[in-house]
């Protein structure tokens, strides 16, 4: 199958330049990955050069200024950037508050979304849900639950209600996000389980976290580890977790077909 990392950092002023991920990558054999801008970064420079070096390895997600009111938006796109980070809840400090929202949508980006639960319950990602319906929104790190969740899981059930709405997807982590190490882990939550139950495998995908997944279960256990969890699961249900709905979602070419 096609593999696919869909949250990975890079960058020169913070975490490793790419040869470090495309090193990691190589030994777990990931054939592309998603570049998602680190908090704090709004100059995607480093990003775009990626994406020229490497046509069809990478795409990217973007972060910008929250006064942005849509012009930094666009100039990146330009650029070849296909998506943007904007936290759940998140507001532009601008007239239109929605406007980097608003934006995404216009130029038909991806939002990848830094997640907690009670963001994602909060009033403000209801309103973006109901008024932008047809942006594409992926949740990161399976909704920001933690290894101090604890059953029922009522407040994260919750969140997997959210599937509901046919234009959210989410990403799966490496398991030492939510599981207590060292690694290998004593106890499994069952929260992949029932993300993959309530979303279905066509709006899963798996993303390692590179760089900080090295100081959890590191990068070939990120992935290897889940791949063996599910392989209850059927090829294709596989196939499209850590692969099928990257390609899908982030307009990557997949080379193997």
């Amino acid at each position: 199958m096609t593999i696919v990392d869909t949250h990975c950092h890079a960058g020169t002023d913070k975490y490793e330049p790419i040869e470090s991920l495309l090193f990691h990558m190589g030994q777990a054999g990931v054939d592309k990955a998603i570049l998602i801008q680190h908090q704090g970064q709004a100059d995607n420079s480093y990003h775009v050069e990626c994406l020229q070096r490497y046509p069809n390895r990478f795409s990217s997600a973007m972060i910008v200024e929250k006064t942005d009111n849509g012009e930094k938006i666009r100039y990146w796109a330009e650029q070849g950037i296909v998506g943007i980070r904007l936290p759940a809840n998140s507001r532009a400090e601008a007239t239109d508050s929605l406007a980097q929202w608003r934006t995404a949508v216009e130029l038909g980006l991806i939002v990848s979304a830094p997640s907690s639960p009670s963001a994602l319950l909060s009033e403000e990602f209801a309103e973006v849900i109901e008024t932008f319906p047809k942006l594409q929104i992926v949740i990161e790190h399976l909704g920001g639950i933690g290894s101090d969740a604890e059953p029922p899981y009522d407040e994260f059930k919750r969140v997997l209600a959210l599937a509901r709405y046919p234009n959210l997807t989410i990403k799966l982590p490496g398991f030492g996000e939510f599981c207590k190490l060292p690694y290998p882990f004593a106890h499994i939550p069952p929260l992949a389980r029932m993300v993959v139950t309530a979303f279905g495998p066509k709006r899963v995908m798996w993303g390692s976290d590179f760089p900080p997944v090295s100081s959890r279960e590191g990068y070939n256990n990120s992935l290897h580890f889940p791949m063996e969890y599910f392989s209850d699961l059927s090829d294709e249900e596989r196939e499209w977790i850590f692969g099928k709905t990257a390609l899908s979602v982030w307009k990557l070419t997949d080379t193997r077909s």
